[in-house]
């Protein structure tokens, strides 16, 4: 009787084993899921301003070699809108 009660106590305790390492799998799982789904998300957060600064100079850098004159006027009107705001 003590002998039986030792195996079904030893054999609930296997099973206990084996739900727990189902959970911790399970749980592995997902966090590997979040982890992947976090790093995609931060990777494309610092992609979207490096690409709009990209474009952005691209669309300047056409801008002035398409019209030089009108590109020099504009430098030189912010150049001069700074240096008035900068002497204040």
């Amino acid at each position: 009787m003590a002998t039986s009660k030792l195996e079904d106590g030893a054999e609930q305790a296997g099973r206990v084993a084996g739900y727990a390492e189902e959970a911790t799998d399970k749980v592995k799982a997902i966090a590997g899921e979040a982890v992947d789904r976090v790093t995609a998300a931060a990777k494309d957060a610092i992609d979207d301003p490096q690409r709009f600064a990209k474009d952005s100079y691209n669309s300047i850098a056409a801008y002035a070699r398409e019209k030089p004159l009108e590109a020099l006027a504009i430098g030189a009107a912010v150049g001069f809108a700074i240096g008035a705001i900068w002497k204040r």
